[in-house]
């Protein structure tokens, strides 16, 4: 809903002023909700989230001396964020990190209806979502990464992370968050889509490396916060065995690359002239698969093993006829 008709005054002396717009969209989540167990469970958390008894949001409107009682639109905005936040986060503890928000802050103003695109100049702002992006900030319940566009001067893209302490704040535990993360990976192994993820990941970074979006290379005492958050819902030993199934996994797909390319048909073939030959060397003495090997490579010094194919049926070619 649209609110951009300006509020006039007719003062005594008779000078029409026109009051600052208000708000200028009401806030309204309008993506799209994955259909995963994680992204919903925290959707009905907000769904039922009292902003006005997080203790962390508390804490900050205390601290800057504002009034306990958060206004009803910014609540409005709380909650269609963070829905949208929900809906973009990356639960999957094979990334770098966990829940990241992977998407653009532009991205989650359209998605919260808070993106407006002034008809005269066609300038997008989202001011009601950098406050509330602000204020979650400082109430330290997500972490923002900015960075300063060294040749226009202006501020990049900005990348964000939810911390647990937002989650807690919408009352789970690090245990409850440590076996939804867990469930989700499971989900991710049932449904086969680990590898998926994986790709969409890497994706999503080579799309961060060709924007102008704030870089974390050289943020080391960010990265470093990232992989504690990561570790403290994990767990220490959740992760280790998190990185040797990784590792069995990957195993396993380069065995199954592996064996599909065995059995394509060129290698099939490639196969039955090696068992042929195998077949025959093993009712010889070795001398005379030796001497049958020796002739093969005098008369055709290019072909080796390496060769595959046209080695194997060459040395079948040599085998004497039986009897001979």
């Amino acid at each position: 809903m649209v609110t951009e008709q300006a509020l006039f005054s007719i003062p005594s002396d008779g000078v029409v002023r026109s009051s600052k717009i208000h708000r200028h969209h009401i806030p309204l989540f309008a993506g799209k909700l994955p259909n995963t167990v994680a992204a919903k469970r925290f959707s009905a958390a907000l769904d039922r989230h009292d902003w006005n008894r997080n203790p962390l949001i508390y804490a900050l409107r205390r601290k800057r001396n504002q009034r306990i009682s958060v206004r009803s639109e910014r609540r409005e905005t709380y909650d269609a964020l963070g829905t949208a936040l929900m809906a973009n986060c990356d639960y999957n503890p094979d990334s770098d990190h966990l829940f990241e928000v992977m998407c653009s802050t532009e991205q989650l103003a359209q998605q919260t209806g808070q993106l407006h695109v002034d008809a005269a100049t066609g300038r997008k702002t989202c001011d009601p979502v950098y406050k509330a992006l602000k204020d979650w900030e400082d109430a330290g319940i997500i972490v923002v990464l900015k960075g300063l566009d060294p040749d226009s001067r202006q501020q990049k893209a900005m990348r964000i992370w939810i911390k647990p302490e937002f989650f807690a704040g919408l009352g789970f535990s690090v245990a409850e968050l440590r076996e939804i993360v867990n469930k989700f990976r499971r989900w991710l192994e049932r449904k086969g889509l680990r590898e998926t993820y994986r790709d969409r990941y890497s994706e999503h970074l080579k799309r961060l490396a060709r924007s102008n979006v704030a870089d974390i290379t050289d943020k080391h005492s960010l990265k470093n916060l990232l992989k504690k958050i990561k570790r403290h819902v994990l767990g220490e030993d959740a992760q280790q065995q998190d990185e040797k199934k990784r590792i069995v996994s990957d195993l396993e797909q380069h065995l199954i690359k592996t064996e599909e390319a065995l059995s394509a048909a060129p290698a099939k073939e490639e196969r039955r002239y090696w068992k042929l030959y195998a077949a025959w060397k093993a009712q010889q003495p070795t001398a005379t698969s030796y001497a049958l090997e020796n002739t093969a490579r005098q008369n055709r010094p290019e072909l080796s093993v390496a060769n595959g194919e046209a080695y194997w049926r060459y040395l079948v070619e040599l085998i004497p006829p039986v009897g001979s």
